[in-house]
């Protein structure tokens, strides 16, 4: 059956990964992420009827992903 589509619209693997050390975030992992996140919250917005669950799933993405940049620069001094 599956679980509801409310539940996606956090990134649980973002969340955890945001406990681990900064050394292990791929930087290139995560700018593609951001860019993918991006693109697709413009889609969300753009297409007609706007799909807001879409759009609040890659927000919440985008936001936990640009969270994980941020710590990955800062440990890169």
């Amino acid at each position: 059956m599956g679980h509801p589509p409310s539940v996606d619209c956090v990134d649980h693997n973002g969340l955890v990964d945001a406990q681990k050390p900064p050394e292990l975030i791929s930087a290139n992992m995560t700018g593609v992420l951001c860019v993918y996140s991006a693109l697709f919250m413009r889609f969300a917005w753009m297409v007609q009827p706007r799909n807001y669950l879409l759009l609040a799933s890659h927000t919440t993405n985008e936001t936990v992903q640009l969270y994980q940049f941020s710590r990955w620069a800062k440990a890169q001094g």
